[in-house]
């Protein structure tokens, strides 16, 4: 491509630096890139990302002003130069028509195989990140030089004809013949290496799709790596992503004063105040500050209402002074707690009141303030030992690796409160305010836990989940002899652990209560229920089960994730006539089983 519009005044220059045109990276293999609506993130290049020459970093040119994609599936960019020595020599070449060809460094996102043309894979890069802009000596794609530019040891294997290869040379003295080399079907070892390079791509790209990774696989790819390697980089960077699960409690930063401090009450009097009332958005000025620094720490989603921060949430609450507090200013937070009504607010946070009301929150393992997706591995095949004689290999065993993953998932509820009550200063009101806003949710995570289906936006629990296994009960109720059998049904899994627990409904806790273990024969027994466990093993009661449902299992392999902090929407006008404000939460959760076997799902005829 040669450059377009030159501005000399302005030292700019409009170019063209991608098409959708055809490139053959290697033999067997060709890319297309995507150039519709959303195929193409231009955030990098638009944050005034660098032009270099040849793509190297050291070089840099001059600055990408503007970027897009336009219909005519081109990307084109205004570039200005900079005043550099290197970028002075490169703008001179330039306006002199000599350095006229543009290429594109770009990271792959998504990549998929489209086409099989005749022995040769067409993949077509469905989602790219363009990074920097680069003018260049020698492109690949000399219809737009698209991110593609061959690479100067790449020029070396072309071969040029020169002067000094065709002067003339004394001829050398005849030699005797020597051995006839045996003949090479060129065409066959031709085709050979390219299956070879097929192979090798398919399997890697496979790979990534499976595991959630294309844009990993395509780098191997286009490194020159091969499965193993794929292999070593996905667990590298699935510890990279747990390390930074473990890191994301504390979007905003607050210590536990500040934390605290934070009202519920006065945050929603404030939401709920006309625009001209001042006064209680100044009562509320930390919170609101607080809550606006949480909005910005979500990247999954759109925030709709007012984020409480996850530090407020998962803090524990103690004293509130009558002192002002400064917020972590290395957090961007720079509010004030305050002065404050009355000493003690709650003795818990938030979180555990929730956990206090949704049983699955107690059993399970809990991640929270989770920041995007998450995959996690889990070993699905075990390796089998083998004896073996004196100087014999050890028999090759397979391990199987697959991924749970958790994806940010929406459960909302609302409820309401009348002004006069949202008035009062009572420490009772911000308790039964916390208590009502967390019992809506943990219900409504209780049951999708057990019976979610994974269908209309909702998580998938453990009854839905593959690989369950079950137990049928005879009756309505389940005998003791079938509890047993729950537990050595997960036992003979290699799932038998100390904190295994059933959940049941009330009703089957009664019946457990005047049920005997042995019922004919002996009454030495006792009862199926024994100091709140049946068969030995911690019992969790709750109406969330169906009747005659019961679940056991190990249940740290259930993992429950909370996205961000808690959205909260004030709605004064829905039941203005009656003088009450509807408040609606969201919080984003997601479910995942991380061994199927681990769980029983025992069920009534």
């Amino acid at each position: 491509m040669t450059i377009g519009a030159i501005a000399a005044e302005s030292r700019t220059i409009e170019l063209a630096f991608s098409s959708n045109a055809e490139i053959e990276r290697w033999p067997g293999m060709i890319e297309v890139l995507d150039h519709s609506a959303d195929a193409c993130d231009l955030s990098r290049l638009n944050d005034r990302a660098n032009l270099l020459f040849n793509h190297d970093a050291d070089e840099v040119l001059g600055v990408v002003e503007t970027a897009r994609i336009d219909a005519d599936g081109m990307g084109r960019a205004l570039v200005r130069f900079g005043k550099s020595e290197c970028a002075e020599e490169a703008w001179r070449d330039v306006q002199d028509g000599i350095l006229t060809k543009v290429s594109v460094g770009y990271r792959i996102r998504e990549v998929k195989l489209t086409e099989e043309r005749e022995g040769v894979d067409v993949y077509t890069v469905s989602r790219w990140e363009p990074y920097e802009i680069s003018l260049v000596t020698i492109p690949a794609d000399t219809s737009v030089g698209v991110g593609r530019s061959l690479n100067p040891q790449e020029a070396i294997s072309l071969g040029t004809i020169t002067q000094s290869n065709m002067q003339d040379t004394p001829t050398p003295a005849p030699q005797a013949p020597a051995p006839a080399a045996p003949e090479i079907n060129i065409v066959a070892e031709r085709n050979a290496a390219v299956k070879g390079e097929q192979d090798r791509t398919r399997s890697i790209l496979e790979a990534g799709d499976k595991y959630g990774m294309p844009a990993l696989a395509a780098q191997i790819v286009r490194d020159g790596g091969n499965l193993v390697d794929f292999q070593a980089a996905a667990l590298a960077e699935k510890d990279k992503r747990s390390a930074q699960v473990r890191e994301g409690n504390a979007p905003i930063g607050l210590n536990e004063r500040e934390a605290g401090s934070f009202s519920f009450v006065k945050l929603i009097r404030a939401l709920a105040a006309e625009p001209t009332d001042k006064k209680a958005r100044q009562d509320a000025a930390f919170e609101l500050e607080a809550c606006e620094a949480a909005a910005g720490q979500v990247a999954h989603r759109n925030v709709k209402g007012t984020m409480i921060p996850v530090d407020v949430l998962t803090a524990g609450y103690g004293q509130r002074g009558t002192n002002t507090v400064s917020a972590k200013s290395a957090a961007g937070y720079t509010g004030t707690a305050g002065n404050t009504v009355q000493t003690n607010l709650l003795a818990s946070s938030f979180i555990d009141v929730l956990r206090n009301k949704a049983v699955i929150m107690n059993l399970g393992t809990e991640l929270a303030g989770l920041v995007g997706n998450v995959d996690m591995p889990k070993q699905t095949t075990f390796g089998t030992g083998y004896w073996i004689g004196e100087d014999d290999d050890a028999t090759k065993s397979d391990i199987d690796f697959g991924l749970v993953s958790l994806r940010p998932r929406t459960v909302a509820n609302f409820g309401e409160i009348t002004r006069r009550m949202l008035m009062q200063p009572s420490l009772s009101v911000e308790a039964l305010l916390r208590n009502d806003l967390a019992q809506g949710l943990a219900l409504t995570i209780d049951s999708a836990a057990f019976y979610g289906t994974g269908l209309s936006n909702a998580p998938t629990g453990i009854k839905s989940a593959a690989g369950v296994l079950s137990q049928a009960f005879v009756a309505v109720q389940p005998t003791f002899a079938e509890l047993v059998n729950m537990e050595s049904l997960v036992s003979a899994q290699n799932t038998d652990v100390a904190s295994m627990a059933f959940v049941a409904n009330p009703s089957t806790r009664g019946m457990a209560k005047t049920a005997l273990k042995f019922p004919t024969g002996s009454t030495n027994g006792g009862t199926i229920w024994e100091n709140g466990t049946m068969n030995g093993y911690r019992t969790e009661i709750t109406n969330q089960i169906t009747t005659g449902d019961v679940f056991f299992g190990n249940f740290a392999d259930f993992i429950i994730g909370l996205w961000g902090g808690l959205e909260i929407t004030v709605d004064p006008y829905s039941n203005s006539t009656k003088g009450r404000l509807r408040i609606v939460c969201m919080q984003d959760v997601d479910f995942a089983v991380r061994r199927a076997q681990s769980f029983v799902y025992g069920k009534k005829p």
